[in-house]
């Protein structure tokens, strides 16, 4: 299993969310779940206070959004919803671990939006943890399920992975 993205190991893209919730309401994330990357945070997010919602389904694309500067993919879930997602990752050569066709979870934390906030969506914000993917769900499939359970339990070390 390939590691491609963990929330905790990026401590700049906390700080900017924290700066933003903390200096203005026109940006930021509402911290009703406690500040976002925060200790508390993270204790309601393993004690079930945040629930953790998990995405599972394969890429069907690899493309860059917005101006044509945004690292996107969009899933086909399993239960047949399409999305699309930020191709996170905490090293720039895991991003070719977002490949067409190849299986993944993702482990995420809805969050409202301050209420001034540009997001299209100002209700919710998904806060990524984990990112997983294998290049054959029939054969891994099964090993992302157990350890996608083992990390609701252990969410402090939750990382977005890949098969090989």
């Amino acid at each position: 299993m390939k590691i491609a993205y963990r929330l905790r190991d990026n401590p700049k893209h906390i700080e900017q969310v924290q700066k933003a919730t903390l200096t203005t309401d026109d940006f930021g994330i509402e911290p009703t779940g406690g500040l976002f990357g925060s200790p508390e945070w993270w204790g309601r997010i393993a004690n079930g206070g945040l629930p953790i919602h998990t995405l599972r389904g394969t890429i069907t694309e690899r493309f860059m959004g917005s101006m044509g500067d945004w690292p996107e993919i969009r899933i086909l879930s399993d239960t047949g919803e399409k999305s699309s997602w930020t191709r996170e990752v905490n090293q720039r050569e895991q991003d070719a671990l977002y490949r067409v066709g190849r299986h993944i979870e993702i482990d995420y934390v809805l969050q409202k939006h301050r209420g001034k906030s540009w997001a299209r969506n100002p209700e919710h914000h998904k806060s990524y943890l984990r990112f997983a993917s294998s290049p054959m769900r029939k054969e891994t499939f099964p090993e992302l399920t157990r350890i996608c359970l083992l990390t609701r339990s252990h969410i402090e070390s939750s990382p977005h992975r890949f098969s090989t």
